[in-house]
């Protein structure tokens, strides 16, 4: 699992669940299909006043990013603010049956892409609390990656990422 605080260390314990493009490409759609649509879900939930559970789940992911990593985590967190605004605003707002589809269209394609493609098991199953949280992050970075950005992460990364592996065979 490595330093709970360490972004190269977290972002090489899911990645190393990840090699197959198929498998990726996947994962870049749906996991934030799944983050969207447990915004939804999670939106119903009443905290405490005018806060919801949905609230407090981008107050924890924001935090969580930004302690990684500032700059990318203040883009993750614009991008979920932006995106309880719209739920809350309702622009971005779907029903729960949409919202209840896409989650379980979200996993359901994850566990075909980990099964058809990737042909081992999801890092969720060995750690799921830094899965849910770290997969974001990580499809963020994957296009970070692809723009150009964060290249020597990048190269640390799959190094690490290959080590990994060289251990989980």
């Amino acid at each position: 699992m490595g330093n709970l605080f360490d972004l190269s260390s977290q972002l090489a314990f899911y990645k190393s669940y990840h090699s197959d493009s198929i498998n990726v490409m996947i994962h870049a759609i749906f996991v934030p299909t799944i983050l969207y649509s447990s915004m939804v879900l999670l939106y119903e939930v009443k905290a405490f006043d005018n806060w919801t559970v949905a609230h407090l789940l981008v107050g924890i992911f924001s935090s969580y990013y930004m302690i990684l990593d500032v700059k990318a985590g203040a883009l993750a967190s614009a991008i979920m603010g932006c995106t309880m605004h719209g739920i809350s605003s309702g622009c971005l707002q779907v029903s729960i049956k949409a919202a209840l589809a896409l989650f379980f269209a979200g996993w359901v394609s994850q566990f075909i892409g980990h099964g058809a493609f990737e042909h081992r098991k999801p890092a969720l199953l060995d750690n799921l609390v830094q899965s849910l949280i770290t997969a974001p992050f990580l499809i963020l970075f994957e296009l970070l990656f692809r723009m150009g950005f964060y290249q020597e992460l990048k190269a640390e990364l799959m190094a690490r990422v290959k080590e990994r592996r060289s251990h989980m065979h």
